[in-house]
């Protein structure tokens, strides 16, 4: 399993696949497994994901604050090294969520290292991740008070999760996966951390990013709703926006036009400038 060391910790990340390079990231409490089965219907690109600290086997430091280790700017460093790490010069970046705040950060602190960004399902604008975050939040800091266990049976009873788990028991899954991943005690801070973050400071200056970009939103998706998915596009200089199939209702038919999206989009961008289609 390859890694690199990282200001004191191990970061895990693998690769696969050949073409250019797509750094694909995952969400928050996911692990670089929720990158590589998004996208391993998508072919012709070397897929490289990666688990930030505190998520999937890259553990976070022991002694150090969760404020320093967990968040936009300091996972947007840990990408950064992965392509120091990997000899690589310029990427694609996306990720799903979390990921997406990741590599649009990425895009607006080192444009120069980004060819097209790839926004899946995106949960924050220029301020944190509330409302729609909050119960994730909320598991962060049941987990540091009182652990898994008790963590779950307040969750059961939480109204979201409760509404989730009747209407959308897919979504509901996803919720509880927070408590339940292997890191879920241990790493718990980080998700009251990223919820309390922001990946830019103001929408509007989105406008100067003009890196070409592909946002995707989705609807029945509670903590992702699809109206920061179509503000960042019409923020951005150089966005489109495609409006998929439900994840949580239908996750075959989200899949398969996600990746015909990407592809679509990733043709036209990778184009030489004078094939380009106006």
């Amino acid at each position: 399993m390859p890694c690199f060391e990282h200001q004191g910790g191990e970061v895990h990340f693998d690769i696969r696949g050949s073409g250019d390079d797509l750094l694909f990231m995952h969400g928050l409490a996911a692990d670089r497994q929720q990158g590589a089965q998004a996208l391993d219907d998508l072919p012709g690109y070397r897929l490289i994901t990666v688990d930030m600290p505190g998520h999937g086997d890259s553990k976070m430091p022991d002694g150090r604050a969760a404020s320093g280790q967990a968040s936009f700017k300091a996972y947007g460093e840990v990408a950064t090294a992965l392509l120091a790490h990997l000899g690589v010069r310029k990427i694609i970046a996306g990720g799903i969520s979390m990921g997406a705040g990741i590599a649009l950060h990425l895009a607006l602190s080192s444009p120069h290292l980004v060819r097209a960004l790839l926004l899946v399902r995106p949960a924050w604008l220029d301020r944190p991740g509330r409302p729609h975050l909050s119960i994730i939040e909320d598991i962060g800091s049941w987990l540091s008070e009182a652990g898994a266990e008790y963590t779950a049976a307040r969750l059961k009873v939480h109204p979201v999760y409760e509404a989730a788990l009747a209407e959308n028991p897919a979504c509901a899954a996803s919720i509880m996966g927070a408590v339940e991943r292997p890191q879920a005690i241990k790493a718990a801070a980080v998700l009251g951390a990223l919820v309390a973050d922001q990946p830019f400071d103001r929408i509007s200056s989105l406008v100067k990013c003009t890196t070409p970009a592909l946002v995707i939103g989705n609807n029945a998706d509670p903590l992702h709703p699809p109206m920061i998915a179509r503000e960042l596009s019409g923020a951005l200089a150089d966005a489109r926006y495609f409006h998929a199939p439900p994840k949580y209702l239908a996750a075959r038919e989200h899949k398969a036009a996600v990746i015909k999206a990407i592809e679509q989009f990733l043709q036209e961008q990778l184009q030489p400038l004078g094939e380009r289609k106006p």
